[in-house]
């Protein structure tokens, strides 16, 4: 009888593990423990910052019964973070920043994942690239950069992070408009390049509003134009680059994505906290002190999104020769 017992056990353990461990996400227990959320690039930049801004309303408003953790793993474009996430398949307690270079990076050929080993889960906003100098720059215009640009190929000096990326696309934007050629410079994040800026080891940055708005609040950065349709509403008296004769205009989106396959309802549950999120006063401010334009889009929609967007990097980046050779 005791044999027999036995058996029924391992029988029954055995049957929660086929049946009852497959739907744990789905019987209201996920998360079971804290969420890592895996940021592509260095502290300080604009994805860090809207990690970290994520994170902490999460838990302050407990939309999740679990944390959620940010982790920085910068290099390779974005390649680490990408092949880190897309390594943890099927596990819903990873979570990954998801800007341009997350569809640059393969495209340039650096790294052997793509959209195929990830989870879209949402996108939150947009936002805008703005070309800064140093304050006591000698460059008071963009104008004066181009004519310097024109005068001098491949001689001014620009910080950016990832060559091919979302940063160079922008400044490609601005070279093809102008008929000119910078000397792009390349570093792990927002925060090292206006680190770069600051010490005058570059004449000019290519930067996003969230990591360059307090240095030129604080006077140490003087922004020279913005690559957008319109003034942006927190800085009115900054111009557009097509204000001053050059036809650039690039956004970057912020959004997550998880690694493939994670269960159906987990990724329900993370949609529903994200949205919720998004109409807290956090989130909110976030927007308006990073000039950032809100655009919230559910998983689903996200994906289709990003399928588009991967269509018409490519062709941008093969018309800057650094797309990845067939």
């Amino acid at each position: 009888m005791k044999n027999i017992g036995k058996l029924s056990s391992v029988i029954l353990v055995l049957v929660w593990i086929a049946f009852g461990a497959g739907n744990v996400f789905g019987a209201g227990k996920y998360p079971e423990r804290p969420i890592n959320f895996i940021v592509q690039s260095s502290a300080g930049g604009g994805s860090d910052i809207f990690a970290r801004t994520t994170a902490s309303a999460v838990e302050k408003f407990k939309l999740l019964p679990q944390p959620i953790v940010v982790e920085n793993k910068p290099g390779g474009s974005g390649a680490i973070a990408y092949a880190y996430v897309a390594g943890k398949k099927k596990d819903p307690h990873y979570l990954l920043t998801t800007t341009p270079s997350f569809l640059t990076t393969p495209l340039l050929g650096l790294t052997p994942v793509g959209l195929k080993d990830f989870t879209p889960i949402a996108n939150f906003a947009f936002d805008q690239f703005m070309l800064m100098v140093h304050v006591n720059s000698k460059y008071k215009s963009v104008n004066e950069i181009v004519a310097d640009a024109k005068a001098n190929p491949k001689k001014v000096t620009i910080g950016g992070t990832q060559l091919g990326g979302s940063d160079s696309m922008a400044i490609y934007q601005i070279e093809k408009a102008a008929g000119i050629q910078f000397n792009y410079i390349v570093f792990n994040g927002g925060g090292e390049v206006n680190a770069a800026l600051l010490g005058g080891h570059v004449d000019m940055a290519s930067s996003n509003p969230g990591e360059a708005l307090e240095l030129y609040k604080a006077g140490k950065v003087r922004i020279l134009g913005v690559l957008a349709e319109k003034r942006l509403a927190l800085a009115p008296e900054i111009p557009t680059m097509k204000e001053q004769g050059i036809n650039a205009i690039f956004v970057q989106n912020r959004g997550i994505t998880a690694p493939a396959d994670i269960p159906p309802d987990a990724r329900r549950v993370l949609e529903e906290a994200f949205f919720k999120y998004t109409q807290t006063p956090i989130f909110s401010k976030y927007c308006e002190t990073n000039m950032l334009t809100e655009a919230w889009m559910d998983g689903a929609t996200f994906g289709r999104w990003l399928e588009q967007e991967n269509a018409k990097y490519d062709i941008i980046l093969k018309a800057m020769n650094v797309g990845k050779k067939k």
